[in-house]
């Protein structure tokens, strides 16, 4: 099992939601996967040196032998998951970070791209401590939030009981995921 399969498998089990998501290491298992989902994500994954791996969306057009030629030559597999039909539903990316202080800071984006991608775009930066409601704000009009929002990430934290410095996830505007919630958590320290 890769490393970010390992993380979407423990993400789960301390109860964050996430998208539904298959560890694919065959041609067999791919076909299989693409006749049950026409919209998805392929995230090569391993058990090391897991950092600017190939991330595809899917598409009809993609040889799917060479996608799979590549991932064996990488030492991958292919993380497949069906949250790109949820694109549209999307109300922003997130990443959070907080201090020993609790003091954190949190970048988010509006625009209906894959997290990865976020940075591609302008972030508004809000910063502020966790047991505070005053925060400062860096492009504060560039992405589309309210405070609720922000209250919603710092109190899922909360409700982990500070277990987690470090959040990425995404906020959509209805319910989805295996946990069926509004929030998809991505990644965590």
């Amino acid at each position: 099992m890769g490393l970010k399969a390992e993380n979407l498998k423990r993400l789960l089990d301390d109860n964050l939601n996430v998208f539904e998501y298959t560890e694919i290491k065959n041609i067999e298992d791919l076909t299989e996967y693409i006749k049950n989902n026409k919209y998805f994500t392929i995230r090569f994954d391993r058990d090391k040196n897991i950092q600017g791996l190939p991330f595809y969306i899917y598409d009809e057009s993609m040889n799917i032998e060479k996608l799979i030629n590549e991932a064996n030559e990488m030492n991958c597999t292919l993380l497949c998951s069906n949250g790109y039909i949820h694109d549209n539903d999307l109300l922003f990316n997130f990443v959070i970070d907080i201090d020993s202080d609790n003091n954190f800071i949190l970048e988010l984006c509006d625009k209906k791209v894959p997290l990865r991608e976020m940075y591609k775009c302008k972030t508004t930066i809000i910063k502020g401590n966790i047991f505070e409601s005053k925060y400062t704000y860096i492009n504060k009009e560039e992405n589309t939030y309210s405070i609720k929002d922000i209250d919603k990430i710092v109190d899922l934290i909360l409700s982990k009981n500070m277990k987690y410095k470090y959040m990425e996830g995404t906020i959509y505007n209805k319910k989805v995921g295996l946990l069926n919630t509004n929030i998809i958590i991505w990644q965590t320290d």
